[in-house]
């Protein structure tokens, strides 16, 4: 281990010297916070005489004095070479129409690339990114990946800063920087950094969990490794989380942290998962820690890469599941569901289908009832046999009775107008009634609302119209505000125009306009559920009508455990 206290000019000054930052290692993730930052605390530093500490960094050495591997510093060193590249930009323009005492080049060549030497390799898959908008300047490179977007969003950001600077100001920026002090910690071998770096995170440096688990595991396989082994140990960590962290940078709707959360609920103490502390209690309880640590993390990545293939999946019971939100307690079980079921799409669709009836039902409800310790055990004994998952949600649901059949069908008569799933349902009851032989062709509204097709109340004070179950004074009854204005049976999806232009008309008008403009089939089937001797009436008996249709005839038969039938081909 060396210790060199240097600048960063110091550690930049070499025609040969140049960084990699090792693909498990994690990408680039500064944001504007972060980069205002570090950019108004070189603001301040130059109105003082004192160096400013960019704090230590831990390099491996590869080849001395050539080419070293980032174990910790990464974020920083990378915003270094985004901040020369943008100052360098800005100042290069300035030189078109003033004087500016600095040469450029030799600049670039020293924080940049020196000949064939391009000072810092990101992450390989960042690398044609970074070469393009940060070694070579160019700005028309379209990003692929978060972190690609990030490099280029920083060095946009730094070059809006700079501008507003003047020239003087540059230059001083510029030197500071350059003599800003560095300490960088030269390592020999991967078990000195898996030391080291450990050491670090206990100095409270702000890590992912993942990335604190992954110095742990070093550090672990550095303690108990047979000492012929340790390298070998330490490299087979550092190798495995390499893959998953190819794999994090392709995750569009789950952080890595959210993953390692899910698989821990689904392997390790179940949703009364919580910390990283947790991993280490069993870990250390086990006796092959070498071993637990190898199949813990080959587990890991196993569930990184079918979170990937979630991500990826168009399966259509998965579809509904993401128009209902997906809460976290669902992941662990399609976790533990690609284990067991592999590539099977009509088994994994069918387990879609179990966790659509339990989140329609979850998200029905809302009730303040604990559901997560309810499912804990569900979940434990979750290995791939999906009647068996279907019997345990069904009984358990049941047995608790807020999420049971009772209860869906007391929620489902009741108050539905602003129900967090108001809108689903009634996109699926569309599709039911379609598929019955009405068939419009593909129906899209964009930001659809909810029509009453008996209107709610005038909030400017007329009386509601015609053709409604009102009273003489042309107002509804109690009766009527309790149990009929907001059920089922009077609510309907709507294009925003289409409300617009009816809202209060009499009911007349308005059966006449859902005729007329049926773009979806249950604007075209209310004057079914009308009595033919009045046909102009939308009455409590209509709506009743249209309730139990909607009610007992859809909702309650498509969101019981009984609908699926395990083994048959999935319908949706």
């Amino acid at each position: 281990m060396y210790f060199k206290s240097t600048t960063v000019s110091g550690l930049f000054d070499s025609t040969q010297r140049h960084f990699i930052i090792p693909v498990y290692q994690r990408a680039y993730s500064w944001e504007t916070e972060q980069l205002d930052v570090f950019l108004n605390d070189l603001k301040e530093q130059i109105q003082g005489g004192n160096n400013y500490f960019l704090g230590n960094i831990l390099l491996e050495t590869i080849i001395k004095d050539v080419e070293y591997e980032v174990i910790d510093g990464q974020q920083r060193l990378t915003t270094l070479m985004i901040f020369f590249r943008a100052m360098i930009s800005v100042l290069a323009s300035r030189q078109k129409t003033e004087e500016v005492d600095i040469d450029l080049q030799i600049k670039a060549y020293i924080y940049l690339k020196a000949g064939g030497n391009i000072k810092l390799r990101p992450v390989e898959y960042d690398r044609a990114c970074f070469d393009a908008v940060i070694i070579d300047g160019k700005s028309g490179f379209e990003p692929a990946t978060p972190s690609q977007v990030r490099i280029k969003k920083a060095k946009g950001h730094f070059i809006k800063e700079l501008v507003k600077l003047p020239t003087d100001t540059l230059l001083k920026l510029f030197d500071k920087l350059e003599r800003t002090d560095i300490t960088a910690i030269e390592l020999q071998n991967k078990k000195d950094s898996a030391l080291m770096f450990e050491l670090q995170n206990n100095r409270g440096k702000d890590l992912t969990n993942m990335e604190r688990l992954k110095s742990y595991f070093m550090y672990q396989m550095y303690v108990y490794s047979p000492e012929e082994e340790t390298n070998i140990n330490i490299e087979y960590v550092s190798n495995v989380f390499k893959m998953i962290y190819l794999i994090i940078n392709d995750l569009n709707t789950l952080t890595e942290d959210n993953v390692l959360n899910y698989h821990c609920q689904a392997y390790v103490k179940g949703y009364s998962y919580r910390k990283i502390e947790d991993i280490k209690e069993v870990l250390l309880a086990s006796k092959d820690k070498i071993k637990w640590i190898k199949d813990f993390i080959n587990e890991l990545h196993t569930s990184f890469t079918n979170i990937k293939k979630m991500e990826r999946s168009n399966l259509s019971y998965l579809k509904d599941l993401r128009k209902l939100t997906i809460p976290g307690f669902v992941y662990p079980f399609v976790i533990k569901g690609y284990k067991y079921l592999g590539s099977d799409e009509e088994s994994l669709n069918q387990l879609y289908h179990i966790l659509e009836i339990v989140v329609f039902r979850y998200r029905l409800i809302n009730s303040r009832a604990d559901l997560i310790s309810r499912l804990n055990e569900i979940l434990g004994a979750f290995k791939g046999d999906l009647e068996k998952l279907r019997m345990n949600f069904k009984n358990k649901f049941n047995d608790a009775w807020y999420w049971g059949d009772f209860r869906i069908k007391q929620y489902l008569d009741g108050y539905m107008y602003n129900s967090r799933v108001l809108s689903y349902l009634l996109w699926k009851y569309e599709n039911s009634i379609q598929n019955r032989g009405y068939h419009i062709g593909s129906v899209k509204i964009t930001d659809e609302q909810i029509e009453h097709i008996s209107p709610q109340t005038p909030t400017n004070g007329d009386a509601i119209e015609s053709g409604y179950d009102t009273n003489a004074d042309r107002k509804y009854e109690q009766p009527f505000l309790d149990e009929y204005l907001n059920c089922l049976g009077n609510l309907m999806l709507i294009s925003p125009s289409h409300n617009a232009s009816i809202g209060n008309d009499p009911f007349s008008d308005k059966v006449e306009s859902y005729n007329d403009n049926p773009l979806l089939k249950q604007q075209a089937e209310i004057k079914t559920f009308v009595d033919p001797s009045t046909p102009f009436k939308w009455d409590m008996a209509a709506i009743d009508r249209r309730h139990v249709r909607i009610v007992d005839g859809f909702a309650v038969k498509k969101w019981d455990f009984d609908s699926i039938n395990i083994g048959e081909p999935v319908l949706n």
